[in-house]
């Protein structure tokens, strides 16, 4: 079906039109990956200190920030709704809210430069690591408002299901972000050696690369034109649903990132060879993870775009292709990690720093609880998409508030005073992981996601 400014809202839901959308958004989810990858592992060939503090220090930034990339990037089921209801006008409005939420949040993360010390403290480490993540931080923070203005600004073709251009933004910005990254670690080509900070340098740059090519797309005479992004600019009422149901998913994705970072500073604390290797196994965890979350977005779109077009058949067949598609990559995924651990870690391998061997020998078997928790991980994250994309985010918010904290958090903190050993807590995660999947996934067939809307009733 064609409709106005060459959009195509509808679709059977089938595999290949779930491919089509995911697609892309995995290369882009996959460049992100590889951002990260690539990063620790210049890091690790750097200092034993930065690769351990860029975990920690990384995952906390985004775990903080997580409230509004949250909030933020739940512009795209507003859009998505707005599409499927062939609402178009509307949907450069509720792009100019995701904009004015994101210019409060990086105010917000910018004052991190003042809270950081203090923070870093609580978490116990090394006083050569703790430094590393101090500066990683405040840099990091510095810059977070161009990655949040991407994420409002990305959701403007996202939420079409246009992710072609999210595809190729992500691309050139790893572009940038690797070889600066080089650059800025090392100090090569008269660039200054700026090592852990030189890091959070070259993401920053990239962020702003990305953030100017969605500026100029989102300002084309067609995207004026069609999608009024340069003819209303704030809308109080839509600003608040949009916080109704979008903060609720902030949190959620706060509470939740938060009881990971908390099973990761305590899984740090055991030793500095543990502290690496945790780094590294959940850097390459990062390469399986973000894959799903592209197909995550992908059912979020879709389950939105046929909620806003009342087309509840729709919905359920997209969320059934995307599962197999799921389960097909985790599955893969698994194998790998589960069977070729050596292979996965060998970028890691610094040669001229035998005090890593330790690090890299411990790094395999955790790979192996990775592969255990791979393919349930895929499963939630599609499932709670799902609801996501209908408008369900009270339900997430809470549930993820008792698993995270009574299942997770709280009790690995039990589990590590009592003395239990890592892998003991490495198994326990495994079961968390089981334990979250499960719930979303009766909650999706419970069906109470299909009689939800974010968009206004009578459209």
């Amino acid at each position: 079906m064609k409709t106005a400014g060459n959009e195509y809202t509808a679709n059977s839901g089938g595999f290949l039109d779930v491919f089509r959308i995911a697609l892309p958004l995995i290369f882009a989810s996959s460049s992100q990956a590889v951002n990260l990858y690539v990063d620790r592992a210049m890091l690790s060939h750097y200092s034993h200190e930065a690769l351990g503090a860029s975990f920690a220090s990384g995952l906390t930034n985004f775990t903080i920030s997580c409230v509004f990339v949250g909030l933020i990037g739940y512009t795209g089921t507003f859009v998505a709704q707005y599409a499927g209801a062939k609402q178009f006008k509307r949907i450069g409005t509720c792009v100019w809210q995701g904009i004015f939420l994101s210019l409060l949040g990086g105010a917000f993360m910018a004052s991190g430069i003042l809270w950081a010390r203090p923070l870093f403290r609580l978490f116990g480490h090394e006083a050569g690591v703790m430094e590393q993540e101090i500066i990683y931080f405040k840099v990091l923070c510095a810059g977070c408002v161009f990655h949040l203005m991407q994420i409002a600004l990305s959701c403007f073709w996202s939420g079409r299901g246009k992710t072609l251009l999210v595809m190729g933004v992500s691309l050139g910005s790893m572009v940038i972000n690797i070889p600066f990254n080089y650059l800025l670690i090392f100090g090569e080509f008269g660039f200054p050696e700026m090592g852990i900070a030189g890091a959070a340098w070259g993401s920053i740059l990239a962020s702003f690369g990305g953030l100017l090519f969605y500026i100029g797309g989102f300002f084309t005479p067609g995207a004026r034109r069609h999608f009024n992004t340069a003819g209303s600019f704030f809308d109080w009422e839509l600003l608040k649903r949009m916080i109704r149901f979008g903060l609720p998913a902030g949190i959620q994705l706060f509470l939740d990132l938060a009881s990971f970072n908390l099973f990761a500073v305590i899984l740090c604390r055991y030793s500095k060879d543990i502290q690496g290797a945790v780094s590294i196994a959940f850097g390459v965890n990062s390469l399986s993870f973000t894959p799903i979350a592209g197909i995550g977005q992908t059912v979020a779109i879709m389950v939105g775009q046929a909620i806003g077009a009342r087309n509840i058949p729709l919905a359920e067949k997209a969320v059934k292709s995307a599962m197999i598609l799921s389960i097909c990559y985790t599955g893969a995924m698994a194998l790998l990690f589960f069977f070729f651990p050596v292979f996965v870690v060998a970028p890691f391998v610094n040669e001229a720093d035998p005090s890593q061997a330790e690090t890299i020998r411990l790094t395999a078997p955790m790979l192996k609880f990775v592969a255990g928790f791979l393919i349930f991980d895929g499963l939630c994250i599609l499932f709670f998409n799902a609801l996501r994309g209908a408008g369900d985010t009270k339900f997430a918010m809470w549930a993820t508030t008792v698993m995270a904290w009574g299942i997770l958090g709280i009790p690995c903190l039990i589990l590590y005073a009592s003395g239990f050993s890592v892998w003991f807590l490495w198994g326990y995660f495994v079961f968390y992981v089981v334990i979250v999947a499960t719930v979303f996934f009766l909650r999706y067939l419970s069906r109470k996601w299909t009689k939800m809307r974010v968009i206004e009733d009578n459209l």
